[in-house]
This record gives C-alpha cells, structure tokens and sequence, in this order.
C-alpha cells in the first residue's frame, strides 16, 4: 500500500532564526512604555507576549504572512496582525523584523 506525503511545499524542515531590526526593537520599547504608564507593567507583558508569541511562530512557518505590495522596497515584505502589524522579510534562513505598527491608531507608535 502507497503512503501519501501530507507535507506542505512551504514546509520547513529547519528552523529560521528570528532577526529584530533596529526599528522593530524600539517600536516594542515604545509599546512596551505605551502601556507600562497608561495601564500597568502587567498589561504591557501581557501585549508584548502577544506579540513575540506571534513572530516566534515564523521560526517554524516563515511564509505565514500576507505580502504587502505597498510597503516593498526592494525586498518582499510580509506582515502578520495581532492588534499591531508586524512587518518582515525573509532571505536565506532568516526571518527579519523591520517594525511593528500600531493598527488602531493608523501610525507607528
């Protein structure tokens, strides 16, 4: 009897490693501080766990986002949501965070 590979094309066998670009770490700080002093220390945890949690998960899927045509430049970026859009790119076995944009208020924080 013939066994079928469920394997996705996309699949990975490794793990990419997660690369934070300047920018990306100081928009984490900034919403870390955002609600550090609006809310609590808790809150802020609570966010930036979120977040992390999120983009730890391109380690083992780093195809998960959706490509956006109008943040291009010169590379192709994807970008997950969750409350904030995380903006990426992939190249070789690495998976690089560029910013992280606050939805809600229509700007980086």
């Amino acid at each position: 009897m013939e066994t079928m590979s469920l394997t996705h094309p996309f699949a990975s066998v490794m793990a990419f490693k997660i690369h934070w670009l300047r920018q990306a770490s100081k928009d984490i700080d900034a919403i870390f501080q955002f609600y550090s002093q609006y809310a609590s220390q808790q809150v802020a945890q609570r966010r930036i766990s979120k977040i992390v949690r999120c983009i730890d998960s391109l380690e083992k899927m780093p195809y998960l986002g959706r490509i956006d045509e109008e943040f291009t430049r010169g590379l192709c970026y994807r970008y997950l949501v969750v409350t904030y859009k995380v903006y990426y790119f992939v190249e070789g076995d690495g998976v690089y965070i560029a910013s992280v944009w606050d939805c809600r208020k229509g700007r980086y924080i």
